[in-house]
């Protein structure tokens, strides 16, 4: 019953938040069509803040790994990827605008939560319109914006850091911003190791639902997350796409505690 009703707790706080948020984002709308970079710079910074609220009440407590490196310029930023609640975390420390997919774009409730956070919508089994797609990155990060980009494609089940895809990491080329490469590692649940045993309650994944997995996080008390934040990897005329998606797996995967037991 206690957990149930701070579940229930946590969903009035968190739809609240949301309504509130979706008032104060309406009223930058018409300047996302206008001049969406200056709009795109306000609404990250208006997100980080709703992230850093978000996370005290969903009990969310951020453990940051190399403070010294969280600002020196803005960067194409890229991490693994196991929860949408990697967005609260990573965007209370770095106000930005997200890349996502066109599934996330459909889904229910969450794409309009994406839609009114400015995010950037890519439709990775199309080629066709990826150059498109990495020009509008490549001009966010040319105008200042930090960029957050998953490059697994995909949430995962937490054993492993799966390839990154190569694709947008052009922009960053292109626009000769750095590459920021972030690890998150979801230490423990209610003071329990996160294990295959209980990952399911932290990590949303394949064909979860959200507001189901939502209710069932929200039962719990507290959760402890480690984000690593790494050194600026530089990009020159040497270095191609391919070698930047290679060395910011390599820096990624190398901080990344698998789930396993």
């Amino acid at each position: 019953m206690k957990a149930i009703l701070r579940a229930a707790a946590k969903m009035f706080i968190f739809i609240s938040a949301v309504m509130t948020y979706f008032v104060a984002a309406l009223t930058l709308y018409p300047s996302l069509k206008k001049n969406p970079m200056q709009a795109r710079k306000k609404i990250a910074r208006l997100i980080s803040a709703y992230a850093r609220f978000a996370c005290w009440f969903m009990g969310i407590k951020v453990s940051l790994k190399g403070a010294e490196r969280l600002k020196q310029g803005n960067n194409l930023i890229v991490s693994n990827h196991l929860s949408y609640t990697d967005i609260l975390v990573i965007c209370s420390y770095f106000p930005a605008c997200f890349v996502t997919s066109v599934e996330m774009r459909d889904t229910p409730f969450l794409g309009h939560i994406c839609k009114l956070a400015g995010c950037v919508f890519v439709e990775r089994r199309n080629k066709k319109n990826l150059g498109n797609e990495v020009k509008e990155i490549t001009e966010a990060l040319k105008a200042g914006l930090d960029v957050v980009i998953f490059p697994e494609a995909t949430s995962t089940n937490g054993e492993e850091v799966i390839r990154f895809r190569r694709p947008l990491f052009r922009s960053a080329i292109d626009s000769q911003i750095p590459v920021k490469p972030l690890t998150l590692n979801y230490r423990s649940l209610d003071n329990v190791e996160v294990s295959l045993r209980n990952r399911d309650e932290v990590f949303w994944y394949g064909d979860m639902t959200f507001v189901d997995h939502l209710w069932n996080f929200f039962k719990h008390g507290e959760i402890a997350v480690d984000l690593w934040v790494g050194e600026d990897l530089k990009v020159g005329d040497e270095i191609d796409h391919g070698i930047l998606a290679e060395q910011s797996h390599a820096k990624v995967k190398s901080h990344y505690r698998q789930v396993l037991a």
